[in-house]
């Protein structure tokens, strides 16, 4: 894990053009990152997932560094070669930034376990993040095949319906993590 960095979200943006010519870089970084990792539920590269974050995002989103901070949402937390610093000289404070306030504190969730952290923890994301973070969970739950984790990603997007700062798009984004939820439901492919 690394160490909590000041958590500024409004750091100035890259030129639009110039974070949309990181896009593809940030993908190749994110690809490597997590090179020889597989997917839980799936068993595909887990690169599939980051790049279906990221064009989650890209749907829902014009700004090209929100785009790379979808390819790059888990490489702090599961990527031990990954720094900060890294990130920030590569794709900017913004980017860095967004990527730390996604990265889970695995302390935290052992003291306090994981649906009450990350329940917390999107109660205070910071909109930006938290689009990127919704189309994070929207993805898993796509692919779970658990019924204890869809449980747990509806219990913990609940924290947000009393939050008055989202945007239509957030809204959307947590109406289709509930449709999909019961969809998988329905389904039965979940155990």
């Amino acid at each position: 894990m690394q160490p909590e960095k000041h958590i500024d979200s409004t750091s100035a943006p890259l030129s639009f053009s110039r974070a949309e010519a990181l896009i593809p870089q940030a993908a190749a970084f994110a690809e490597n990152a997590h090179k020889n990792k597989k997917r839980k539920y799936t068993n595909d590269p887990y690169f599939t997932h980051p790049r279906a974050v990221a064009r989650l995002v890209a749907k829902h989103s014009s700004d090209p560094e929100l785009v790379i901070v979808g390819y790059l949402h888990d490489t702090l937390e599961d990527c031990k070669d990954v720094t900060f610093e890294q990130l920030e000289s590569q794709f900017g404070t913004r980017v860095a930034n967004l990527v730390q306030s996604l990265t889970n504190d695995k302390d935290r969730i052992a003291d306090e376990g994981k649906v009450s952290y990350m329940s917390d923890k999107l109660s205070h994301l910071a909109p930006d993040a938290l689009l990127v973070k919704l189309c994070d969970t929207l993805h898993n739950t796509s692919e779970t095949t658990s019924s204890n984790q869809v449980n747990n990603y509806l219990n913990i997007i609940k924290v947000l319906d009393g939050r008055t700062d989202l945007s239509l798009t957030h809204r959307e984004l947590i109406r289709d993590i509930r449709a999909t939820a019961e969809s998988r439901r329905s389904s039965g492919c979940l155990r």
